[in-house]
């Protein structure tokens, strides 16, 4: 064989992962062989002087690529190598229970409620003995005068200007205040406490309102995913039978027009086909969104709609009957009557007097010279004693503000029996749209199945030529219809059914 014949393979150790045949393919035929962590880049070529080019231009790519292998590494990535990203399995309740943990609102309700938490701390704290000290020094730069009369000097008729005090002065303070007793600070702590069951609520609250979202994005990503399936199986069958039909139109066999409307049924496939990717990466963007997830991040739904439906409906929670006090939003509007009665009291409180234990302790020091810390001396006071606050006349403002509260606690009694009212009127209504979605759903199930066996049918008869493309048509537009319908009645039916499960949850 001659030697311009002969295939040229030299073995090039590289770094582990670096290369791939895909990122140098213009250097020529080669492959990569992992042998002990290793790879070894195999070149291969059919000339040896264009062999022995390649070589050259490799090995120099491979010297850059070594001598920057350091800086590679310690950035943990390099240009070779596509960055990880996490790839999320989620059932449907993996993805709602994920979500209690990474979902943006449950994240700052969980912080509110570490903020009642501490208010409540915080109002412990004002019955509790408060500490302070405070350190005070003057330079007395111009000192006052003061006019004695000279009767006092023994220079009657004379004024003397005498100035009293020290160039310097320096005091330490520190008092001690015991609150004894104020009707605020007891209503306070027992609000603190009501305010942090509130809060409690409210963030019950969110996290089943970040349920629903999360379950709805579920669901509409299985929704628009099925859509796909059935578009892209669709596709493939009429895809073939415009194949077909172009070859019996060259034939003679078959119409022009027959040939335009399978191009047409592809056009408009591959056009909806596209529309649903779209919305399915809107979809995805949206649960990734609710579940705290980087737009990065991969997620791969591990149940499908029939899946969902028949664990929904077959739930055991929906046939249980609607109980009032349990639910998280009559619950959210007792405890705020509490908080609204508990300002009733604080405004009739603002009648009483407080009393406090008062202790002060003072050190003075008086210099013309500064040295306060060398020599001196330091001049101590000290006193303990109850002082008592006493409302006497406010012009009004104590009633004004009394009232006040009891028209707002007024207010609650009339939102409790409203709310209590809507959410019975909300019951029936959830529970008629259930059992609603329910009936359309196995109605759209039975005409499903009628729609795909007429189309099936007439595509069977198409091909066989007893059939017209206008037949296909008509039965191909029906059979997508009814697939469009059957998966909006699902859809429908579980968001329903979410509806219906948030509203009987018990509050915690």
């Amino acid at each position: 064989m001659p030697v311009k014949d002969i295939a040229l393979c030299f073995p090039v150790r590289t770094i582990e992962g670096n290369l791939s045949g895909k990122k140098y393919a213009a250097f020529g035929n080669f492959f990569t062989k992992k042998v002990s962590k290793v790879y070894f880049l195999y070149i291969c070529s059919l000339n040896q002087k264009e062999g022995i080019m390649k070589i050259k231009k490799i090995s120099f790519l491979l010297f850059l690529l070594l001598a920057g292998g350091g800086v590679l590494n310690a950035q943990g990535t390099n240009s070779l190598s596509l960055s990880p990203h996490k790839v999320k399995h989620f059932s449907l309740k993996q993805a709602v229970d994920y979500s209690m943990v990474h979902n943006y609102g449950v994240i700052n309700s969980g912080k509110d409620l570490e903020i009642a938490k501490l208010k409540i701390k915080e109002s412990v704290a004002q019955g509790l003995p408060q500490v302070n000290a405070a350190i005070n020094y003057k330079d007395n730069i111009a000192r006052p005068v003061f006019i004695l009369p000279g009767d006092v000097t023994g220079r009657p008729g004379q004024d003397i200007a005498v100035q009293f005090g020290t160039k310097y002065s320096a005091d330490l303070s520190g008092s001690l205040r015991q609150l004894i007793f104020d009707g605020r600070y007891f209503i306070g702590l027992k609000a603190a406490r009501v305010s942090l069951e509130h809060t409690d609520k409210e963030f019950f609250k969110n996290k089943l309102a970040v349920k629903e979202q999360v379950s709805d994005a579920y669901f509409n990503v299985l929704s628009v995913a099925e859509s796909l399936r059935i578009i892209d199986s669709t596709l493939r069958t009429t895809q073939k039978l415009a194949k077909e039909t172009q070859q019996i139109y060259k034939a003679g066999m078959a119409k022009d027009v027959d040939v335009d409307q399978m191009n047409l049924l592809v056009a408009n496939l591959q056009a909806s086909r596209t529309f649903l990717k779209n919305q399915y990466n809107i979809a995805q963007a949206y649960l990734k969104f609710y579940l705290g997830l980087g737009e990065n991040d991969s997620v791969v739904l591990t149940q499908t709609l029939p899946q969902l439906i028949r664990i929904k409906t077959h739930d055991p929670l929906l046939l249980q009957s609607f109980n009032l006090t349990d639910n998280v939003d009559f619950q959210s509007v007792i405890t705020n009557k509490k908080l609204l009665d508990l300002q009733v009291k604080l405004a009739k409180v603002a009648f009483i007097p407080a009393i406090n234990a008062i202790v002060n302790y003072q050190t003075q020091g008086q210099r013309d010279v500064w040295n306060f810390f060398n020599s001196g001396k330091w001049y101590q006071s000290a006193s303990y004693g109850i002082t008592m606050s006493i409302p006497i006349l406010s012009s009004g403002e104590r009633i004004a503000k009394l009232k006040q509260a009891k028209i707002a606690y007024e207010q609650a009694q009339v939102l409790t029996r409203q709310t209590a009212s809507q959410l019975g009127i909300q019951y029936q209504t959830t529970k008629n749209n259930y059992y609603n979605s329910l009936s359309v759903y196995e109605n759209k199930l039975k005409n499903r199945k009628v729609a795909e066996k007429i189309y099936r049918k007439t595509t069977e008869k198409y091909t066989h030529g007893m059939a017209s493309s206008l037949d296909l048509l008509n039965t191909h537009n029906q059979f997508l219809n009814a697939e469009s319908d059957f998966i909006s009645a699902g859809l429908n039916l579980l968001k329903s059914a979410e509806k219906l499960e948030i509203l009987l949850t018990k509050a915690q």
